[in-house]
């Protein structure tokens, strides 16, 4: 009797477990997504920020074969994020975005970087100005 209530309820976990885990799986994609995508527009606020308040010219880079974003000035490197933990592929329409020390962008067209996990995507645009969308 013991065993039979045991194996009723082993059997309903785990009914329930099929029935979660692919909603967990696509909650789990949504989330690295997410987080890529603040991480980016992190690193674009930081830089257009730290061109302003330095007095220099800043440049975003992104590096799609590595899934690594970096805010560099000159030789120094500033801020570097490694998207690859969250799951992301990273694809970008210019390889780096150049602020002036205005804060404005300089010598630059739109930009668009896109992040896909899983059939997920966010695009995000850089104007030929600076500013993000």
């Amino acid at each position: 009797m013991l065993f039979r209530s045991l194996a009723i309820v082993v059997t309903l976990i785990g009914m329930l477990t099929m029935v979660a885990m692919p909603r967990i799986a696509v909650l789990t994609a949504r989330l690295s997504l997410r987080a890529a995508s603040d991480d980016v527009r992190t690193a674009l606020a930081i830089g257009r920020s730290l061109a302003v308040r330095r007095g220099e010219y800043v440049a975003f880079v992104g590096d799609a074969a590595h899934g690594r974003i970096r805010i560099v000035s000159g030789v120094d490197t500033l801020f570097t994020r490694d998207l690859a933990p969250h799951g992301v592929t990273l694809t970008l329409t210019r390889d780096s975005i150049t602020w002036a020390p205005n804060g404005q962008g300089w010598g630059a067209a739109n930009t668009t970087i896109t992040l896909a996990r899983r059939g997920g995507a966010d695009t995000i645009t850089v104007s030929r100005l600076g500013r993000v969308r």
